[in-house]
């Protein structure tokens, strides 16, 4: 080998170890940079967990708090009402029409009651279920005469079959009797497409009802076909309140059945969800 190919050699031994070391320092910082973006995307995605929770936890208390305060509210009102109406039954069954009218619908259409505390807010509004009709007391027929003016009658009375067999125990063969805890376990039953049809007299139904509907708060749809007695006050209201943490899309919404019961409520059924 010549003197000059030896020199060739040597020259270029150096730029192949830098070469080597080049790459295994790209490859270094490659590693280095991919560690560190799966380590700041877990550092957010706890972080979206924390905030997530804490959110959750503001909207439930915010939640809670709406019943309170609406329920608090109710009674004070019917509450006052008697003692104005003093020992006139007539005077003091007016008052408490007025007090419950104002709740179920408020001046200027809004929730009954709405409030902030500190980083949560909360909206309540109160329904009248003794204007609609209570699925799991009332009969096929009468379900399938008030299905009838939204849809089919044979939808009307294929649907209404099927929630009085479930109601009665029918369906399932064994007469177990399985009233409807919510609205949603209805509509998990019927399935998307009967559940759209229904939902066309969602305002005319209910499954917090105690079996009697209010004469002067029901639609004519829903005293035409009540099959339980009329009376002149509702003995049962629906407060729906719905929390949350100022600034996070996420909603606790409680629904709270009360029986009234003279100045008190009497909580009858309590449901949750996150929305």
């Amino acid at each position: 080998m010549t003197t000059r190919a030896r020199g060739d050699i040597a020259r270029r031994q150096p730029r192949a170890r830098r070469g080597s070391a080049l790459v295994a320092a790209l490859a270094t910082i490659a590693v280095l940079a991919s560690v560190t973006a799966i380590t700041s995307r877990r550092a957010r995605e706890r972080a979206d967990v924390t905030r997530n929770a804490e959110a959750l936890v503001v909207a439930r208390a915010m939640a809670e708090s709406g019943v309170l305060a609406a329920r608090a509210a109710i009674e004070g009102a019917l509450a006052n009402a008697g003692a104005d109406a003093g020992n006139d039954a007539g005077n003091d069954r007016g008052a408490r029409r007025r007090v419950l009218d104002a709740v179920f619908a408020p001046d200027g259409g809004g929730p009954f009651v709405d409030d902030t505390l500190g980083v949560g807010r909360f909206a309540v509004a109160a329904d009248n279920v003794q204007a609609r009709l209570d699925l799991n007391r009332t009969d096929d027929e009468a379900l399938a005469r008030l299905f009838s003016r939204v849809m089919a009658a044979d939808d009307a009375q294929r649907i209404a079959a099927r929630l009085a067999g479930h109601v009665r125990g029918t369906a399932a063969g064994d007469g177990r009797q399985r009233p409807f805890a919510s609205l949603d376990e209805v509509e998990a039953l019927l399935g998307p497409a009967d559940a759209a049809r229904l939902q066309a007299a969602a305002a005319w139904i209910t499954v917090d009802g105690d079996g009697q509907v209010d004469r002067v708060g029901a639609p004519a749809a829903v005293r035409e076909v009540a099959t339980g007695g009329l009376i002149d006050l509702p003995t049962r209201l629906l407060l729906v309140s719905r929390g949350a943490r100022i600034g996070h899309p996420l909603i606790r919404e409680i629904q709270a059945v009360y029986a009234i019961e003279g100045d008190e409520l009497r909580l009858v059924a309590w449901r949750e969800r996150t929305r």
